[in-house]
C-alpha cells in the first residue's frame, strides 16, 4: 500500500509517500514552494501540477490530510481551504481513497504525546526515518502518513472523506 501524507499550505506544503508491506519504507518527501510575488490562481495552479506529478508516479491507494482546525485568523484558513481544495480534487482525479487525522491525533501516533512540539516530532522522524529536516510541513506530512499506516494497522478509523 502506498500513502501520500500532506500538509496543506499556500507558501509551503509539505508531502511524504511512504510504501507499507511489512515494514514501512519512505520513498520520497519533500516541500513544493510558491512564491508570495505570484497570483494566487498561479501558486494553486503550480500546487496542482506538483502534486499530480507525484500522484502519478507512486500511485498512492490512500491521502491523508490534517484536520482544519483554526482559532483565530481566518485568511489562512481560506487559503488553507483552496489548496485542501485541489488536494481533494487531485485525490479524486488519481482515484486515492482521502482521509484526515486531528492534529492531536498524528502527534499522539507519531511522537506518544498529544501536543509535542515541532523539535520532538523532527526528533522521531530521525530516530523512524533516519532522516534530519528543518521543514516542519515535510515532518507534519511524513507523520500524518506515518500514523494513517500505524492507526490502520490497530483497526483504528480515522475520517473518510472520499
Amino acid at each position: 500500500m502506498y500513502v501520500f501524507g500532506i500538509d496543506p499550505g499556500l507558501s509551503n506544503l509539505g508531502y511524504a509517500v511512504l510504501k507499507y508491506e511489512r515494514e514501512i519504507e519512505l520513498l520520497d518527501y519533500g516541500l513544493i514552494e510558491t512564491s508570495k510575488e505570484n497570483i494566487e490562481g498561479e501558486r494553486l495552479n503550480t500546487l496542482f501540477n506538483e502534486l499530480d506529478n507525484i500522484y502519478k508516479k507512486y500511485k498512492p491507494e490512500i491521502t491523508v490530510i490534517e484536520k482544519l482546525f483554526f482559532k483565530k485568523n481566518v485568511k489562512t484558513a481560506i487559503k488553507i481551504g483552496e489548496v485542501r481544495g485541489v488536494i481533494i480534487l487531485l485525490s479524486y482525479i488519481n482515484k486515492s481513497k482521502l482521509f484526515e487525522l486531528s492534529p492531536s491525533s498524528v502527534k499522539i501516533n507519531f511522537t506518544g504525546y498529544g501536543k509535542s512540539n515541532k523539535e520532538n516530532m523532527k526528533k522521531m522522524a530521525k530516530i523512524l526515518y533516519n532522516i534530519d529536516l528543518d521543514e516542519d510541513d515535510t515532518v507534519d506530512a511524513i507523520a500524518l502518513a506515518t500514523s494513517f499506516i500505524n492507526l490502520n494497522s490497530f483497526n483504528i478509523k480515522s475520517d473518510i472523506l472520499s
